[in-house]
């Protein structure tokens, strides 16, 4: 079986689909194959998402790149999430199914419903399923999520979460579980609202202490020397004011607020926790019985 697909997106996540295709396509048993073309605002993600031999071809134009495609990835940034719906949606091939990456699942849910071409009874004639990726525990710690950083097993041995809504078909969810066991991962279905739910202390609420932190040490009176002294800990730490742009955090956290403000107050509990730990006069012994608890 021959599939077109569409890689809208081209980070580390992105490009790492096509490389994960690829490989599969490239092994003697396969009996799949794959017409990749990709998309991305930039030139050099595409140029080097092309020589890494992720995609066979691509272009900035979204709709063109996702012209006849069966299968798109769609991988962008949460503040341009409706921009792009409304944009492919109506242009979507009849049976077309969309993994959609991006973080929070309900919204875009909601975004299909709107701008995908549906049948006169509503029955929607395309078809999106949520697709959040657990990567590879042996690039989890790999700071570079560019183009450059992708890699064929990121995906190897580890759960891929789909998170269909109720009116997806069983054909359309049979080719997403398709779709992650031949890029190496394991499916795992979850509820949207599950989803959305946990990925508000997985995802935001780290990117939310990074921005903190970064804006206490921005306004102390040592910020000249502090500087001076980022090494890996504190630039992981802030990594995502790097990587994601204010209007797409800003998207983020407006649209998931409820969950985040519940995990937001369970840590300024626990914090709260820590700094009499700290504070106690026997902190070495308090602190060995508050770790080991």
């Amino acid at each position: 079986m021959h599939v077109t697909v569409a890689i809208i997106g081209l980070d580390r996540l992105g490009t790492s689909f096509g490389l994960a295709l690829k490989r599969y396509q490239s092994q003697p048993k396969a009996q799949h194959s794959f017409t990749i073309i990709g998309s991305d605002p930039t030139a050099f993600p595409m140029k080097t998402a092309q020589k890494m031999g992720a995609i066979d071809n691509f272009n900035r134009a979204v709709l063109k790149a996702m012209d006849g495609a069966d299968l798109i990835i769609l991988n962008v940034p949460y503040g341009s999430l409706e921009d792009t719906y409304a944009v492919i949606g109506p242009e979507l091939k009849s049976g077309a199914v969309v993994l959609d990456t991006s973080l929070l699942k309900q919204p875009a849910i909601d975004l299909a419903q709107r701008y995908f071409p549906a049948r006169a009874d509503g029955q929607p004639l395309a078809y999106l399923i949520g697709t959040t990726p657990i990567i590879n525990v042996q690039a989890l710690y790999g700071g570079d999520l560019s183009v450059e950083g992708a890699r064929a097993d990121l995906f190897d041995k580890s759960d891929v979460l789909l998170t269909p809504d109720m009116k997806t078909p069983s054909e359309a969810i049979q080719l997403a579980e398709d779709i992650v066991r031949l890029i190496g991962g394991q499916p795992r279905f979850m509820d949207p609202a599950e989803h959305d739910g946990l990925i508000a202390a997985t995802e935001e609420l780290p990117a939310l202490l990074g921005a903190a932190l970064f804006y206490m040490l921005e306004q102390s009176e040592g910020w000249a020397d502090i500087q001076r002294m980022v090494n890996p800990t504190l630039a992981l730490a802030i990594q995502s004011l790097r990587t994601r742009e204010r209007e797409d955090a800003q998207a983020l956290f407006s649209y998931n607020r409820p969950n985040l403000i519940r995990h937001l107050d369970s840590l300024i509990a626990r914090l709260n926790e820590v700094r009499g730990v700290l504070a106690a006069p026997a902190c070495g012994r308090a602190a060995s019985a508050w770790l080991s608890s």
